[in-house]
Parts: C-alpha cells; sequence; structure tokens
C-alpha cells in the first residue's frame, strides 16, 4: 500500500516537475490515475517554494525580482510543458488537430499559420513577468502560491470530465482509475479557499471551460499535449486576473 501511495506521487512529480525525484523507468496506467490524486499537493509544493522565493526578493527591486522568480519558475516546471503549449495554443487558435506541418489548399501545399514555440513562449511569459512585478511590488505572495495549486487542481479536474481524443492513449491512461472521490473532496477543500481569492480563481473556471470546449471542437477531445499546455496558461491567466484586481 504504502509502495504504491509513493508510487503515485513519484509519477505526479515527474509529470508534473523538473524538480529532482527518484527515477521511476515504468508506470502503469492505473498509477497514472492514481497519480492524479497529487496533483494539487505538488502545485502546493512549487507554490510554496515560488512564494518563498518571491518573499525573500521583496528587498530588490520589484522587475529585477520578478525575472529572476520567472526564471526559478521555468525550471522548477514550464521549461517542461513550453512545447506542448505551443503546439495546443496553434491548435486551439487555428485549428488542425495533428496536422501542424503542412495544409493542402487549391491544390498545393502551403505552410499552416501558428506562432512557434518562441512566439507563444514570449506571450506567455511577457505575461507571467508583468503580472508578477505588480504581485511582488504589493507582496502578494498568497496569489504566487495559489497559482500552481489551482491550475493543476483544475486539470486533474479537466482530465476526470472531458473525454480523450481518438487515438489519445496517452491521455486515455490518465482516466484509467481516476480518483474521482480524491478530486471531489479536494475541491471542497478548494471551496473556501475560491471565495476568499475571489475574481482569479473564477477567471480560471472560466478559462477552463474555454479550453475544454475547443479541445473538442479542434481534436475531439484530451490531448496528451493540452494537459501540460492548460497548466501554463492557467498559471499566467490566474497571476494575471490577480495583478489587475491588485
Amino acid at each position: 500500500m504504502i509502495t504504491a501511495v509513493f508510487r503515485s506521487l513519484q509519477v505526479a512529480v515527474r509529470v508534473l516537475t523538473l524538480l529532482p525525484a527518484p527515477p521511476i523507468t515504468d508506470f502503469s496506467a492505473e498509477e497514472k490515475g492514481r497519480g492524479l490524486i497529487w496533483f494539487p499537493v505538488v502545485g502546493a509544493l512549487m507554490g510554496g517554494i515560488l512564494a518563498l522565493t518571491a518573499w525573500k526578493l521583496e528587498s530588490i527591486e520589484p522587475m529585477l525580482a520578478s525575472v529572476i522568480l520567472l526564471t526559478a519558475w521555468l525550471f522548477i516546471s514550464e521549461l517542461h510543458h513550453l512545447d506542448a503549449l505551443a503546439r495546443s495554443i496553434n491548435v486551439w487558435l487555428f485549428g488542425g488537430c495533428g496536422t501542424t506541418e503542412e495544409d493542402e489548399q487549391g491544390g498545393k501545399f502551403l505552410p499552416a499559420p501558428h506562432f512557434g514555440v518562441m512566439g507563444v513562449m514570449a506571450l506567455i511569459m511577457m505575461v507571467k513577468f508583468s503580472a508578477l512585478s505588480v504581485l511582488i511590488e504589493y507582496k502578494l505572495w498568497p496569489y504566487i502560491m495559489l497559482a500552481p495549486i489551482a491550475a493543476r487542481l483544475l486539470v486533474a479536474a479537466l482530465i476526470g470530465f472531458t473525454p480523450s481524443a481518438p487515438g489519445e492513449s496517452l491521455a486515455h491512461e490518465f482516466r484509467v482509475e481516476f480518483p474521482y472521490v480524491a478530486l471531489f473532496l479536494w475541491l471542497l477543500l478548494a471551496l473556501p479557499v475560491a471565495l476568499v481569492a475571489g475574481m482569479p480563481l473564477l477567471a480560471l473556471f472560466v478559462l477552463l471551460l474555454l479550453i475544454r470546449l475547443r479541445m473538442k471542437q479542434t481534436c475531439g477531445g484530451l490531448t496528451w499535449e493540452s494537459i501540460g499546455a492548460s497548466i501554463v496558461l492557467l498559471e499566467a491567466i490566474g497571476l494575471f486576473v490577480a495583478a489587475v484586481a491588485a
């Protein structure tokens, strides 16, 4: 029992972060599903590290502190998901799930419109950088801690309540042994926090519904890449809304 719990935690850490963790060479679909229990816990670990870092940086200029914090954020998790984010945003905006290289039009092959990894990365990082500058300046550490937790909790809900896209075996494995009872308990515990946090978490919930709708329209359901992409996007928008409301 203890071994199974520990392995499911390992799965969550390996899937969600670049944090050092005991190596795990392979894991079953059931272990991936059970690993979803730990998504908010991994988010809390990340959020705690980032909020503590922001607090330690309060004595320096907010923009410089934001650069340092964003770099730390990238090396904890974001570099794990940016490639998936770029491909997912291209699909959600331009359509053509699974056909990112070429589009046939009028008998000729034309390049499909896309932002590219660097374009998406620049846009998202700009949003995060500006938001973190404001939150650090006003010493709003709780929002920096909440962003990774809320994003991973909502993505766990997205996985549980979104059918997998056709042929998406990796995404489908998360739905095997999905911990619906644990997810319900997490959401119940999150309700008081949502009432206190207010607008930022409401914005994340609306964004989650839009992501789910667009995934079903373009790909027919959940894809493996959309999991990581949704995490980064939810974090960025959550921070941005919190900064605007500050």
